[in-house]
């Protein structure tokens, strides 16, 4: 879907300096703004429970050790049959 919008010249600058500073086109950061109101319920919710828990700004590496240490856990904790 293609969509335009007319903004006022103060939030056109607004928003790209928004989008500057997170390093991506302003047509980014509107498609980022508009996905993240969009998202269901539970996705939000998952979204603060991580931001609570200091886990909103994690880099790719971060993630991935963390999602490591969890199945890993998972494994020590839940050992499957035969292995």
């Amino acid at each position: 879907m293609n969509l335009t919008i007319t903004l006022p010249e103060a939030d056109v600058q607004a928003l790209h300096a928004k989008a500057t500073a997170q390093g991506i086109t302003a047509e980014e950061y509107a498609r980022n703004v508009l996905e993240r109101d969009l998202a269901p319920d539970w996705l939000r919710k998952s979204w603060a429970d991580a931001a609570e828990a200091g886990l909103g700004q994690l880099s790719m590496n971060e993630i991935e050790a963390e999602i490591g240490a969890a199945r890993g856990a998972r494994r020590a904790r839940d050992p499957q049959p035969g292995a």
